[in-house]
């Protein structure tokens, strides 16, 4: 007979990639993110400002003077609601090596260190990260949408 394990999600940390961010600032993203949002209620939540610069960078390509109010109100809701991560050390020695090792995007080698610095999951839809990871033989901290309940 199997015994079930219940986990309490309260306690799950969930770093958020950008592409999460994304919604939050009033820009709609790729389905699969889109249909994760309503699952990220039941867990503790973090952001780096990373992912909002990142963000920032893809919204002033298509943003539009009558949808200003929107991102910020979006940042007040991230800023309520979300706790922030900071860089440390541990997060940039761990960024460079993946930037040394080959894998070039900075801001996804910073989210990871990030989370395995801080012992937190991390939440991205970015398979290039994750097998690069994977290959490379560091700390899995990834997860998916599919995986939440």
């Amino acid at each position: 007979m199997k015994r079930r394990v219940y986990v309490n999600k309260r306690k799950f940390r969930v770093l958020l990639d950008t592409s999460f961010i994304l919604p939050f600032l009033g820009f709609k993203t790729d389905e699969v993110v889109m249909k994760t949002l309503p699952k990220l209620r039941n867990y503790d939540l973090y952001y780096s400002d990373l992912s909002l610069l990142e963000a920032l960078w893809k919204i002033v390509k298509v943003i539009k003077r009558e949808d200003l109010g929107i991102v910020v109100e979006g940042l007040k809701l991230i800023k309520r609601d979300l706790s922030l991560l900071d860089i440390d050390e541990r997060a940039v020695e761990v960024a460079l090596t993946l930037y040394i090792c080959g894998h070039k995007d900075l801001i996804d080698n910073l989210l990871y260190g990030i989370a395995v610095s801080k012992n937190t999951k991390f939440l991205t839809v970015d398979k290039t990260l994750k097998d690069f990871v994977k290959e490379q033989g560091y700390v899995d901290v990834f997860i998916h949408p599919e995986e939440l309940e």
